[in-house]
């Protein structure tokens, strides 16, 4: 095998590879031997035809196709080695031709990270306090979620839980037909339209009531926008809520208990304290993040961008397969072409890769790493939070790829700590210069990849 390469502009390299017949010869061999396993080829029993009479049957490109599959990933890495580039990620094949082949393939490389006085960043933070307001709030909340629902004499009001039968026609077409329906009355609740709550309101329970609303965007088919709803209601309960009396045997009731109510209350200003510092921790870190990225320059492979935004589409079409809806529906629905929802994802993926690389070339520089005992005790905390889930967590995280995706995690976490730390005006160890070069740091700065594309 013989390998030249090209530096590219943009941290890329191509690799030119002209392969032997002794470099394809293994991988045509075990190309045959699983086409001879899956093939019924006249006059012999399936696996047992010899490879000339595959070759003939199947015709020679399909086992040199074959061949490739795992030829070419194989002869990439090698190649890769070989010129000693430090890969970022997933190489494209460009172009095979020949007999053997010669393959021209694009690698990306580490991009180039240049951080200017990243240690003169700083920022304010702002003041974490927990008022009486909120721990009245949050008892409040707690104190109708506790209450039980009871039969209510009166008409419907707002909050009341509403068991109902309930018909919606337009145009004398069903949209809407239930029988039975709980429906809580809050006053904010907007299905199946907004108003409709606004008219069960007021109702008894045995009546019936008959009213008409516009359809607006976003509720239902696009079709009905606009179009007016004939709406009838029959209702048959009407429960509210009796709430009980804040005391010390109401605070006995909430969890495990408490054993008065002034203790429920502490608890919930130490909860509410732990909330309002973790949300403060993050609104500095978004914060102070932007700062860093003003004084960064990043050089990245466009192919990597490409990669970055493939990975945020199938993100996407997950997200919306679990809503039962398809990537070409939701397009529809927002009014985008393909070509222009992709272009707007490089803008997010150029985003993430650059905060990803920056972060790194922090953690290079104030010499952050994540040790196996760090990773460790990390599924050993998450293990013992999720009670009986243990077992499940631990399998999930107990294998090469589930503890590297959580040493990840960690790096991202203590760099924050750091960063932000030095945002504050603690003052930092004492820093490599920041010249420009390829973030040191292991793994990919977006999400790791293998192979070829």
């Amino acid at each position: 095998m013989k390998v030249t390469k090209e530096e590219l502009p943009q941290r890329e390299a191509l690799l030119t590879i002209e392969l032997e017949p002794q470099d394809m010869e293994p991988h045509l061999q075990r190309a045959y031997q699983r086409i001879v396993q899956r093939s019924n080829i006249p006059g012999f029993r399936k696996g047992k035809a010899p490879r000339a009479i595959v070759e003939r049957f199947v015709g020679p490109d399909a086992l040199r196709e074959e061949a490739l599959d795992s030829l070419l990933p194989d002869a990439i890495k090698r190649a890769i080695a070989e010129q000693e580039l430090d890969s970022a990620g997933m190489p494209r094949v460009n172009e095979i031709e020949g007999d053997p082949p010669i393959v021209k393939a694009t690698v990306p490389l580490e991009p180039l990270v240049e951080l200017d006085d990243y240690l003169a960043i700083r920022a304010d933070e702002e003041p974490v306090e927990v008022t009486e307001e909120q721990v009245r709030e949050l008892l409040e909340h707690l104190r109708r979620e506790q209450a039980p629902w009871e039969p209510a004499t009166r008409p419907v009001s707002f909050g009341d839980q509403v068991t109902m039968d309930v018909r919606g026609a337009v145009d004398g077409r069903d949209i809407l037909n239930q029988q039975g329906v709980v429906y809580v009355a809050a006053e904010e609740n907007p299905s199946p339209v907004p108003g409709f709550v606004q008219e069960l309101v007021g109702m008894n329970q045995g009546e019936d009531k008959e009213f008409t609303l516009t359809i607006p965007e976003g509720y239902g088919d696009e079709g009905l926008v606009g179009s007016e709803c004939i709406f009838h209601v029959a209702v048959h309960e009407n429960k509210e809520k009796r709430l009980p009396e804040l005391n010390d045997e109401f605070a006995k009731g909430v969890g495990e208990g408490y054993d008065s109510l002034n203790a429920l209350e502490e608890q919930m200003r130490v909860d509410l304290q732990s909330q309002e510092e973790q949300a403060a921790r993050r609104r500095y870190e978004d914060k102070v993040v932007p700062l860093l990225l003003e004084r960064t320059k990043v050089e990245i492979s466009p192919l990597l961008v490409d990669h970055e935004v493939a990975h945020l589409l199938e993100d996407e079409r997950e997200a919306l397969k679990r809503q039962q809806v398809d990537m070409e529906q939701y397009l529809k629905d927002v009014g985008k072409s393909a070509e222009e929802h992709q272009e707007e994802l490089r803008s997010v993926a150029l985003s993430r890769l650059t905060r990803s690389y920056a972060l790194r070339k922090v953690a290079v520089l104030e010499n952050i790493e994540i040790s196996p005992e760090d990773v460790e005790q990390e599924i050993n905390a998450l293990v013992e939070s999720v009670g009986n889930q243990g077992d499940a967590v631990r399998r999930n995280f107990d294998t090469p790829e589930g503890k590297h995706s959580l040493s990840e995690v960690l790096l991202n976490r203590k760099t924050l700590e750091r960063l932000t730390g030095i945002a504050k005006g603690q003052q930092s160890a004492p820093a490599s210069a920041a010249v420009e070069q390829p973030a040191e740091a292991s793994g990919q700065g977006g999400r790791e990849d293998a192979g070829t594309t």
